[in-house]
């Protein structure tokens, strides 16, 4: 079972993909923002929100891919923020002519950087441990606190609400099951990415992880026909911390795109 929320009305259609640990509500602010441009879709990733449990016989990505397609009736655009991001570039790949366009918001696509910029990889990897050594003795709390004191919005663990640190805290696994496809290329996503042709537009902020502008840098150099925009003073939690923005970013692309339905 898949959750999903329906927002806007506008003559596009779009699949909106929510980053790990948040849900589909999440992306409130920004879609709200889009609504004359677009009808959209935000679903709950697998294990997150409303939708189904993660499925451990099978992998994760496989399984928002597959969750994500069977939404779309037809061909939409995708907007995606960071694990969001990934699954959007994954589907594009998997299923190019059911993606109109690309719209990656700080994907955490960290395979790419292996290629392109090896010790910005290698000190991500550093930085991770922190997260998968207590996540790998179980002590999810610990992995809790410090996953999102580096892809957080940089507020401090403890001002976060009892329900959000609960929320948070018992979804920390599926970061462990994303890391098959976004740090090891399970999916086999970079070998693909030169034969995208659908436009891809690449956000980001000013302030997010140095990882993060490695990867931008990445697909655009490997994507055949992208668009890159730097959000000053936004880190990775954008989308919700600077809506506005990211919003008008975004339907300023959607503009420059041939429409999919006729307007009368």
């Amino acid at each position: 079972m898949t959750h999903f929320l329906r927002s806007g009305h506008g003559p596009e259609e779009a699949l909106v993909l929510h980053c790990m640990l948040g849900s589909a509500r999440g992306m409130d602010m920004m879609m709200a923002k889009m609504g004359k441009e677009l009808s959209m879709l935000a679903m709950d990733l697998p294990g997150h929100g409303q939708s189904e449990e993660w499925d451990k016989t099978r992998d994760y990505a496989e399984m928002t891919r597959d969750m994500g397609l069977g939404l779309l009736e037809r061909p939409a655009h995708l907007i995606g923020h960071s694990y969001g991001g990934y699954a959007a570039l994954r589907i594009a790949c998997d299923q190019p002519d059911m993606v109109r366009s690309l719209t990656l918001i700080e994907p955490v696509f960290f395979a790419a950087t292996k290629h392109t910029a090896p010790p910005v990889f290698k000190a991500y990897e550093r930085a991770s441990r922190r997260f998968l050594g207590a996540l790998a003795v179980g002590d999810t709390s610990s992995a809790a606190r410090a996953f999102t004191g580096e892809w957080g919005d940089g507020s401090p663990w403890e001002s976060m609400k009892p329900e959000a640190m609960e929320y948070i805290t018992a979804r920390m696994p599926l970061v462990a099951a994303s890391g098959a496809g976004i740090a090891e290329d399970s999916g086999d996503v970079w070998s693909r990415l030169g034969r995208l042709q659908m436009p891809c537009l690449l956000i980001e902020g000013a302030s997010s992880p140095p990882i993060i502008a490695a990867i931008q840098d990445a697909l655009a150099g490997a994507v055949p026909n992208t668009t890159r925009h730097v959000v000053p003073e936004a880190g990775h939690m954008l989308p919700m911390t600077h809506a506005v923005e990211v919003a008008e970013l975004i339907t300023g692309f959607m503009r420059d795109q041939p429409r999919s339905v006729e307007i009368i």
